[in-house]
């Protein structure tokens, strides 16, 4: 490979295993990426489609193989308990800290048109979802329902903390609002299936519907 179609396979190669985009999105994406770095004469198409398919491929075959519940697994069980405690709990939350706590305000404005209070909200972004497939760490940032109120913050903490020891997983995390919850030795293991699926099970509208009860 290049140094561009390196590049360009390990970006997309975190998107195959985050089990979140389908592989024609995924190729798209990429095709984008490479017109608007003008590398067009360097990477073509068919090595796009060839290389992300046979990768997509791999890592479907790799899944038939994977223990029940995986990691994965557990965590959206836990995140689907903290929303049924009334805490805002979001997967794959944008990119960045910003992008997450942008996004759980706009959840928690929706709950309550709906009439719910939510407690606080818990996530991971982009970032993180990279560091646990790549580094098997996750870590999990957590807000109470007033800014900069490190009580509030704490008491969601400790709910996001008891409900991720309810599913099994081993976790460090030294009490303080200041300090994010971390997942050590957590194997990210998940497969696309369809866009409804994923709507189903890790989009934004399920808080809603499971903190409606």
């Amino acid at each position: 490979m290049t140094e561009n179609e390196e590049y360009l396979y390990n970006h997309f190669l975190i998107g195959i295993k985050s089990g979140f985009e389908s592989l024609e999105d995924i190729i798209n994406d990429a095709l984008e990426a490479v017109e608007e770095e003008g590398w067009e004469s360097e990477i073509s198409e068919e090595w796009i489609r060839n290389t992300f398919s046979q990768e997509y491929a791999k890592h479907e075959e790799a899944a038939k193989t994977w223990s029940k519940p995986t990691d994965t697994d557990r965590l959206r069980q836990a995140f689907d308990n903290l929303c049924r405690d009334k805490i805002i709990a979001l997967h794959n939350a944008g990119y960045e800290t910003a992008d997450a706590i942008y996004d759980a305000g706009s959840v928690w404005k929706d709950a309550e048109d709906m009439g719910i209070t939510p407690l606080g909200y818990c996530y991971y972004h982009g970032q993180d979802l990279e560091r646990a497939i790549e580094d098997n760490i996750l870590m999990i940032g957590f807000y109470g329902a007033t800014e900069n109120n490190d009580k509030e913050a704490i008491i969601v903490g400790n709910k996001v903390a008891k409900a991720l020891k309810e599913v099994g997983f081993d976790i460090e995390w030294n009490g303080s609002a200041q300090k994010r919850i971390s997942i050590p030795d957590f194997q990210w293991q998940n497969v696309f299936v369809s866009h409804e699926d994923i709507d189903e099970k890790w989009g934004y509208d399920r808080v809603l519907k499971l903190m409606e009860g």
